[in-house]
């Protein structure tokens, strides 16, 4: 018969308390990892594998986040190699987007901030014979960027008429500015440029400027009305401000 304070059967006592003490400590981890194991086998594990995309849009862009999603899906299915380089490009391809700001929260997560573009001047190709043609009307920005969009919207901005030609058009925004701030109070409601410049104000009165001198042809036109001031019952006046000292006048 072994006694209990055989010093031999308490060695053997604490040796398998130790041994086994780790191994009980550690079954909690192996059946939550289990546990994991078997919710990512339920599900669909590919779900894991997507890269998430947060959005934050104005919410005057005229276009569904869907419409932007879709451009940027070929750009996102493996979440090891996101360029966001390359979807800020992708993204500002749409025209209704002045600016995407992309930044990455983790490795497969990112913010994408939209920021719309800001009407200007509505614009009509003076090449167009009927509007309804592709790249016949469309919206100058508040940086005299032509955007051409597919889905218009309505807009009481002044109306420019011009050739679809990108470094014309910044000129020609420029210009209406410039023209804008000669005229004071009197407001501009479109600029028509052809091979000469031709100015509407509200209401409904017609100036004509030429091609050149139209600055000083324009702050001739200011003293000129305010002098003449046409009644309001005349539906239309225009101004010819072409003559070299003075300009003609009819309604």
């Amino acid at each position: 018969m072994i006694k209990k304070n055989n010093p031999r059967y308490n060695k053997r006592k604490k040796s398998i308390k130790q041994f086994l003490l780790p191994i009980a400590k550690a079954l909690p981890f192996f059946a939550m990892l289990a546990f994991i194991v078997w919710r990512i086998l339920e599900s669909d594990p590919t779900e894991f594998l997507k890269a998430q995309v947060s959005w934050e849009i104005d919410g005057s862009l005229p276009i569904d986040q869907a419409i932007l999603e879709d451009k940027i899906q070929p750009l996102i299915q493996d979440k090891y190699q996101l360029n966001l380089h390359e979807i800020k490009q992708v993204l500002e391809t749409e025209p209704w987007v002045s600016a995407a700001h992309v930044k990455r929260l983790f490795w497969n997560s990112i913010q994408i901030d939209i920021e719309p573009q800001d009407i200007a001047m509505r614009w009509e190709n003076i090449n167009c014979i009927t509007k309804n043609k592709t790249n016949c009307v469309g919206y100058i920005s508040t940086t005299g960027e032509l955007f051409i969009p597919k889905t218009m919207i309505p807009s009481d901005a002044v109306l420019a008429r011009s050739e679809e030609n990108q470094t014309k058009i910044i000129k020609l925004y420029t210009d209406y500015q410039d023209y804008q701030i000669l005229s004071g109070d009197m407001v501009i409601t479109a600029f028509s440029r052809t091979n000469i410049d031709q100015l509407t104000f509200n209401p409904n009165i017609k100036v004509i400027l030429g091609y050149q001198q139209q600055e000083q042809r324009l702050e001739r036109f200011i003293k000129a009305y305010a002098k003449i001031k046409p009644s309001k019952k005349v539906k239309q006046v225009t101004f010819d401000m072409r003559y070299p000292k003075g300009f003609s006048l009819s309604y």
